[in-house]
């Protein structure tokens, strides 16, 4: 795709009234994925390489038709924008299409200070996210968005709680846009629900706040155990949106 149309949907992604940085790293070639743009131009859609997507522009049968009905290996999960676009979903979609609702929140730094000092204290180690952060395994992981190491830890954050010198919780920047960090977290299975989670994420926070950056939240509705950390750090939710399960032929 050329500079110019990269630089008109990047321009037109800051318009949304949604969370957009998963797209707008794809755009700006910041992470791993696809652009594609209507032959009118009059829509576009950013397939992000872990699964994420978003339709956007002037709602176009055709063009959503050939966006929910293209092959794909795995599951993909699409946002569409306006949310004219959803009506459409359901006229074109087939057994391969559920559908879901994706939230949005804003970050309220003084609900995060106030229960700043109320939250869990790790009775591990926590440190900063090192190159074996990235490797760490799991669904919500560095290396799903971040190209290499060396690419995580010179432009990404991140914090690990770390036992007998292996990382069990992990809160990062999935993608950083401009002053706008999107946080991910992930910990062991045989680690949950000990907090650890909420001690990874407040050091992370801690850091942007000390930075000036603004950390970044959104999870499926579904996620309650999701929505209900983020709340816990003073995230507000704000926006719900319409989000799309797209099947793919191995699932």
């Amino acid at each position: 795709m050329a500079p110019d149309q990269r630089s008109r949907i990047s321009l037109a992604l800051t318009s949304l009234e949604m969370n957009t940085l998963f797209a707008r790293a794809v755009v700006d070639e910041r992470a791993p994925g696809r652009v594609f743009e209507a032959a009118t131009g009059s829509a576009f859609y950013v397939v992000h390489d872990y699964g994420m997507s978003l339709l956007a522009g002037n709602p176009d049968q055709q063009v959503l038709a050939e966006v929910v009905c293209r092959p794909r290996a795995a599951d993909e999960w699409l946002q569409v924008a306006p949310n004219g676009w959803a009506v459409h979903v359901t006229r074109v979609a087939t057994s391969a299409v559920e559908r879901s609702t994706r939230v949005n929140f804003t970050f309220s730094a003084e609900r995060y200070r106030a229960r700043r000092a109320e939250l869990p204290r790790s009775p591990h180690a926590v440190v900063r996210a090192d190159a074996g952060a990235f490797e760490m395994r799991g669904s919500v992981v560095p290396r799903h968005f971040w190209r290499t190491a060396e690419h995580f830890l010179r432009d990404g954050l991140g914090f690990a709680v770390v036992d007998e010198g292996a990382v069990v919780s992990l809160a990062f920047s999935s993608f950083v846009i401009g002053r706008a960090v999107e946080i991910g977290i992930e910990t062991l299975p045989a680690h949950r629900g000990r907090g650890l989670a909420t001690v990874a994420c407040a050091a992370l926070i801690d850091d942007c706040l000390a930075r000036g950056v603004e950390p970044v939240w959104a999870c499926r509705l579904e996620n309650t155990a999701s929505h209900r950390l983020a709340e816990t750090l003073g995230f507000v939710p704000v926006r719900q949106l319409p989000y799309f399960r797209l099947r793919g032929s191995t699932a």
